[in-house]
């Protein structure tokens, strides 16, 4: 999330979420309550890299999404587990919902 004209700055929000592992020193870390069942489209926009990806939800599931700000500029997804299941890849789909320009 970016605190810039046309995009939501969300960074630092909290709804109390199970801390699952350690982050980095620096670390943005943003939580919110999204809709279930529905599509959810986000964007990432750091440094000249540009992601846009969409995936939709499950009911009563938590997940994670990672950014990274390299020269790899991903993005990736898990639903978090609740006890000893390990966390699963959530595949993201390119979201059409949203273009670069309309931010501006």
């Amino acid at each position: 999330m970016a605190p810039r004209k046309g995009y939501a700055d969300r960074n630092n929000e909290s709804v109390d979420m199970p801390v699952i592992d350690a982050q980095p020193p620096g670390t943005v870390k943003s939580e919110f309550k999204i809709p279930a069942g529905e599509p959810v489209a986000f964007v990432y926009n750091r440094d000249g890299c540009y992601n846009r990806f969409t995936f939709v939800p499950k009911p009563g599931a938590d997940y994670e999404l990672n950014a990274s700000g390299s020269s790899d500029c991903t993005v990736s997804a898990r639903q978090l587990s609740h006890g000893s299941e390990p966390s699963k890849p959530v595949p993201l789909g390119e979201s059409e919902m949203c273009r670069f320009a309309d931010n501006y």
